[in-house]
């Protein structure tokens, strides 16, 4: 990557970047705004603070007096708040708004002598508490119990009066509204009290005669209560489903072992099947084993069970070869030993027995116990019947039992809240439930509150900022153009080369009609020298370069057959190709067309030396060679890729100084692009009064992209009154009679080429 695309900032093209890098370069695009218009913003801000020094100068000055009030709720228990501290904001907040009531600032305003309505003077008395309220302010400091109240005033002395005689209209508010209704409390409360006792003892009786007539007896189970006659009905119910699942296996095994007796199998392998449906002691009793068998195989599983469990608790603490644990493991493996071949014995009594023999001892065994289970079935399900009948009548007197000893429960409470609520307004009968004391009295000041010079002085400077930086970004959005040549390499982070004017169309054809050739002393000539020294003078002076535009009729022709020129005056061994092989322009102005050219050199199957020497033209400008474009063809792209435009690349490199390639406009094509990869560099031609920014800056863009060497841009066809900082003016009438020799020295000494 090269130093151009590493400092490569395009603010107009939308890129997929995520939302905080799209930020970024916005507020960079409006600080490189700002930069570019300082001047806009510098006169904004300053008329900003010119009006904000006007604004301090002739403003009347408010002088501001505060006091504060701490405020206690005297009552303090369940029934007053639910929350301490909820509690208290609520009640800082209704005496915030209490300070600042019309009947507060009423009574107020009666208080005040004459010579403290000062600010009454200019209002009819029908406003004179709005004219108070509008200057009054109360603040409520959270987690706290004070109240801040303040008033502005055009006298000092008259804002202490009036901070006074509000605070003492809302001291007497505040007694009057609270004085006496203790008592009117206490008889409202005494009243409920006793209708809340009267209901209590009727709805007591009521669950007393209710619990007696149903003869409810309950019993705690996991914090609830649950009837024993629903817990009967709910364990009947859980027995009646797991003999349904066990009659269900059990007709599953019968079918299995009539399926296999009528298929001829093998009856033996079924006697686990049996086992699991009627019980491994059943099934030895029927194979002929006693019940002292049974009970010796009992005691047997019994004793592994406790040879196991003595070998998992010494596992952990002893190794595999300690001498307790190799003597539990051999004990374990001789007992799990003597059962399976205790059960391989009884299962090899079943051998002697014919298959219809064994085939009817199974199915007897799987009726008679499928028989035991359908009546264990029935059983259960009739007892269920009854129990859920009984249930469902005890389920509804035990939800109405619930409903009256809720009720009991909330009347006992609501009962003992009134009665400490009376006890403590027998107590503070004579007190107040809010004070309000003042803990800080107004005082007048010497100081104006408003208007304050640092407030005045950041608020407009803040004003000029916004609006500065909001005009200048109506500016940018409605003028698309670039401004100034700064703007453009600032903005697409590159360097222009050279500032080229418009030039006067020049009789004659070929090159008689180019500038540097015509006429190489004329001031405008100059800029191509300009560039041509911009160009030598850079990082890597290019030896093969591409002359490219954003859009046609850009001018880029003009600049490579002008900048041609200059690099043949200089002794340079100059070769100039036409590879707009769509719109030949260079072919055109060097009246060329039908000549041979690169469409033929790119196109040919032989040498490509031999061709190229065989298209490339002479001109009247010594050391200055031509290609042009050739016939037109369908496919300039593919042949712009093959490899014979390499070679021809090649060989210009080889045979000359300087090469210059004019390409189609990037944002048209992408021969451009194509070409640019294979050269040291490219040259972007813009006309700034005619190319939009974000076309320009697509196309600088698009070559960055292809990972092609951006040298500059030249500003072409610049006015006289473009006047937008383009107006650099050659107009001051000194001559350029000098040689070349200056400039080929100097560009011949430029980095990377030879002295």
């Amino acid at each position: 990557m090269t130093q151009n695309q590493e400092h490569f900032h395009e603010p107009e093209i939308t890129v997929s970047s995520a939302g905080p890098n799209e930020a970024l370069q916005g507020v960079l695009r409006l600080v490189r705004l700002a930069e570019q218009r300082h001047q806009t913003l510098l006169w904004i801000v300053a008329g900003c603070l010119g009006i904000g020094a006007l604004y301090y100068g002739f403003a009347p000055r408010y002088y501001r007096s505060e006091a504060k009030l701490m405020v206690i709720q005297q009552v303090a228990d369940e029934l007053s708040s639910m929350s301490d501290q909820i509690g208290s904001d609520n009640l800082m907040t209704t005496h915030k708004d209490l300070v600042r009531s019309p009947v507060v600032v009423r009574n107020a305003i009666e208080q005040l002598k004459p010579e403290h309505r000062i600010d009454l003077v200019e209002s009819p008395p029908h406003k004179w508490v709005d004219s108070i309220s509008d200057r009054l302010s109360a603040s409520a400091t959270r987690k706290t119990n004070f109240v801040s109240v303040a008033y502005e005033s055009l006298h000092p002395e008259a804002a202490a009066a009036v901070v006074n005689a509000v605070i003492n209209s809302y001291l007497e508010f505040v007694e009057e509204t609270h004085r006496g209704t203790a008592a009117d409390v206490l008889n409202v409360l005494t009243v409920e009290r006793d209708q809340i006792e009267q209901d209590l003892i009727v709805k007591q009786q009521l669950l007393q005669e209710f619990r007696q007539r149903i003869g409810h007896l309950a019993l705690p189970k996991d914090n609830e209560v649950v009837d024993p006659i629903i817990g009967r009905a709910l364990q009947l119910n859980t027995a009646l489903m797991e003999a349904q699942q066990e009659r269900i296996g059990m007709q599953a095994s019968l079918a299995t072992v009539r399926r296999a007796m009528s298929q001829g199998e093998d009856l033996r392998q079924y006697l686990s099947l049996v086992q699991e449906a009627v019980g491994e002691q059943m099934l030895l009793s029927a194979l002929g084993m006693g019940e002292n068998d049974v009970r010796a195989m009992a005691d047997q599983q019994t004793r592994l069970f406790d040879v196991e469990a003595q070998l998992s608790r010494l596992e952990p603490f002893y190794g595999p070869a300690h001498p307790e644990v190799v003597a539990l493991s051999t004990q374990a493996q001789a007992i799990k030993k003597y059962l399976a071949e205790y059960r391989n014995g009884a299962s090899g009594r079943a051998d002697f027995l014919g298959q219809e023999e064994l085939g009817s001892m199974l199915s007897t065994m799987l009726n008679q116990a499928l028989a035991q289970a359908g009546e264990r079935e029935r059983q259960l399900d009739h007892s269920f019947e009854l129990a859920r009948d009984e249930a469902a009548r005890q389920s509804g007197d035990f939800v109405k039992l619930e409903m009256l000893s809720r009720e009991v429960e909330r009347l006992e409470k609501l009962h003992d809240l009134l009665f400490n609520k009376i006890a403590t307004v027998d107590i503070r009968q004579v007190q107040a439930p809010i004070r309000a004391t003042i803990v800080q009295e107004p005082l007048p000041s010497d100081r104006p509150s408003s208007p304050q010079l640092k407030l005045v002085l950041v608020a407009s400077l803040l004003s000029g900022l916004a609006i500065g930086l909001g005009l200048i970004y109506v500016q940018d959005l409605m003028d698309d153009r670039y401004g100034s040549p700064d703007e453009m390499a600032l903005q697409l982070g590159c360097q222009v080369l050279a500032l080229v004017r418009q030039l006067q169309p020049i009789a004659g054809s070929g090159i008689q009609s180019v500038q540097m050739f015509a006429k190489p002393q004329a001031v405008d000539s100059e800029a191509f020298r300009t560039l041509r020294t911009a160009i030598a003078l850079g990082a890597d002076a290019p030896d093969r370069l591409v002359i490219s535009s954003a859009e046609p009729s850009d001018g880029k022709t003009t600049i490579s057959s002008n900048l041609a020129v200059s690099y043949a005056q200089v002794g340079k061994r100059t070769l100039l190709i036409d590879a707009d092989l769509r719109k030949p322009g260079m072919t055109a102005l060097m009246d060329l067309k039908g000549k041979s050219g690169v469409t033929d050199i790119l196109t040919t199957s032989g040498d490509v030396a031999a061709e190229a020497r065989r298209c490339l033209l002479k001109t009247e400008q010594p050391n200055l060679d031509v290609i042009p474009a050739g016939p037109r063809r369908p496919d300039p792209a593919e042949l712009l890729l093959g490899p014979n435009f390499s070679e021809l690349l090649a060989w210009a490199d080889a045979n000359y100084d300087q090469v210059l390639i004019d390409c189609p406009p990037v944002l048209a094509v992408s021969d451009a692009q194509i070409v640019g990869r294979m050269v040291d560099g490219v040259v972007l031609v813009v006309s700034p009064e005619k190319n939009h920014r974000r076309l320009v800056a697509r196309a600088y863009n698009s070559f960055l992209t292809a990972g092609v060497n951006m040298v500059g841009v030249v500003a072409n066809r610049i006015s006289e009154q473009a006047g937008k900082g383009y107006g650099y003016g050659y107009g001051y009438g000194y001559g350029y009679g000098h040689t070349e020799t200056n400039d080929e020295i100097l560009e011949n000494n430029a980095p990377g080429k030879a002295a």
